[in-house]
């Protein structure tokens, strides 16, 4: 049983570099992971997954674990054909030996030289409703409303806030847009100074009807009603450019996004998993390029 403070701790599989990707998005879904591009378990976003012990799982093929005969890997093996990103809704038996119902989203991710070396996997138990944590310990963290530090939407309520100008802007017709602003690559000593000077910059230059939260403690979330992902890149870019130099240190910024379209019925789950999936191209584009970079969630595939 975890405890109040603890924080995920990701488990690799000697001889695999894992993602910061790993530990922001192990704060947002009941499970994170990583495979080979055969579909073999090669890190994990925390020492628990899904009721197993991680680390014993490393090495394994995810079909054997949950018994779907080449299912998921015939699907990652598609990936390049599906745009490097999949998502879908599925039946896993935990540990428990109990079958629940999962949303899984499955993207390539790329290496610094941008070529495909592996695949990242998002899971979100159905059952227990949009807008909750991955366990009990992190749900009741959440339970507050703002983050003590910067005073901005914890993940709960941002969703919520977030979800409530659904149905608005589908009768009106509009689009909204969800920015992921990025600082896992930052020293932890540094995280909460950067989130306090990100919050600080982004109150002076978001329109009144923005939405800010700190979804986890290395991610700064931004709603935008009425913006398509074309002025999203546009904004995204002038961030790119102006908030490295206020923050400690001028930390390199990674930014994902994803465009949420009327009628769509997208809820903030799939808003979350797509533009985390954004937010991780961008962090490999970052470390590349060593400048702050963006990404905007793009892809064919339907849920």
């Amino acid at each position: 049983m975890a405890t109040q403070n603890r924080v995920p701790r990701p488990v690799t599989k000697r001889g695999f570099a894992s993602s910061p990707w790993l530990a922001s998005a192990a704060w947002l879904a009941d499970a994170v992971f990583e495979t080979d591009l055969r579909g073999n378990f090669t890190a994990f976003g925390d020492a628990r997954f899904l009721g197993f012990e991680a680390r014993q799982l490393l090495g394994t093929a995810i079909d054997s674990l949950f018994g779907f005969s080449g299912y998921l890997a015939g699907i990652i093996a598609g990936l390049p054909a599906a745009g490097g990103q999949w998502q879908g809704q599925l039946t896993l038996r935990r540990a428990d030996a109990e079958p629940h119902p999962y949303r899984l989203a499955l993207a390539l991710r790329a290496g610094r030289l941008l070529t495909q070396t592996a695949v990242t996997g998002l899971l979100i138990n159905l059952e227990a409703g949009a807008n909750t944590q991955p366990d009990a310990t992190r749900r009741s963290a959440s339970a507050a409303l703002l983050c003590p530090d910067t005073g901005l939407w914890l993940l709960a309520s941002f969703a919520e806030q977030a979800a409530r100008r659904f149905d608005r802007l589908d009768v009106e017709g509009r689009p909204g847009t969800l920015i992921l602003l990025g600082f896992g690559e930052a020293e932890a000593v540094f995280h909460t100074p950067i989130a306090i000077s990100i919050a600080e910059e982004m109150r002076e230059i978001i329109r009144p009807t923005d939405l800010l939260g700190r979804i986890t403690p290395v991610v700064i979330a931004l709603w935008c009603d009425g913006m398509d992902h074309l002025t999203g890149a546009e904004r995204a870019t002038r961030l790119c450019k102006y908030l490295p130099s206020a923050t400690p240190g001028q930390s390199l910024l990674s930014l994902g996004l994803a465009t949420r379209w009327p009628g769509s019925a997208d809820d903030p789950e799939v808003l979350l998993t797509r533009a985390m999936a954004a937010l991780h191209t961008a962090e490999v584009i970052t470390a590349r390029d060593n400048t702050a970079s963006w990404h905007v969630w793009q892809s064919h595939h339907k849920v």
